[in-house]
């Protein structure tokens, strides 16, 4: 049930507790970022943030924002999306304490408010399988998704 999800994930944005005693929000967010980067390494090398630039990213499952401030910071129009207040608080926190554009909301992931082919990239590390009907889920993502884009095309531009 989604509301179980809600109720689990939303104590906190994931991975909030990996950083304790930051003096500002610029340092949790810098060594949340250096924390997650150094322990899930293969993530800079398998997405291709640097290919986002200038193209509409939509994530799901913002989390603390790490990902969505990087493909901010390699200038993709970024949207992040989570099921939950304390994920999508985070990931605004996050962007506005690097001064990176980009806008967060509430949505789910089953039944997303955007239009059809609104998104040249739709993203999602380690958060679909969490949901209660992973196909409707990529449905949507498919459904939202412009012809061409990624994931479908990932495979001819990622990062080696």
């Amino acid at each position: 049930m989604l509301s179980t999800v809600h109720t689990f994930w939303n104590t906190a944005a994931c991975g909030a507790h990996f950083v304790e005693d930051a003096a500002s929000e610029e340092e949790y967010f810098a060594r949340y970022s250096a924390f997650r980067y150094r322990k899930e390494w293969h993530i800079p090398r398998l997405v291709p943030f640097a290919s986002a630039r200038g193209k509409k990213v939509l994530e799901i499952g913002c989390g603390n924002g790490a990902d969505g401030a990087m493909f901010a910071s390699h200038g993709a129009d970024y949207t992040g999306v989570d099921l939950t207040e304390a994920a999508v608080d985070a990931t605004r926190r996050h962007l506005a304490t690097r001064h990176l554009p980009g806008t967060a909301h509430i949505d789910n992931a089953e039944q997303l408010s955007f239009p059809d082919a609104s998104f040249d990239i739709v993203y999602s590390w380690g958060v679909l399988h969490h949901t209660p009907d992973i196909d409707r889920a990529v449905r949507e993502v498919h459904r939202v998704l412009r012809p061409g884009g990624w994931p479908s095309s990932w495979s001819t531009t990622r990062q080696a």
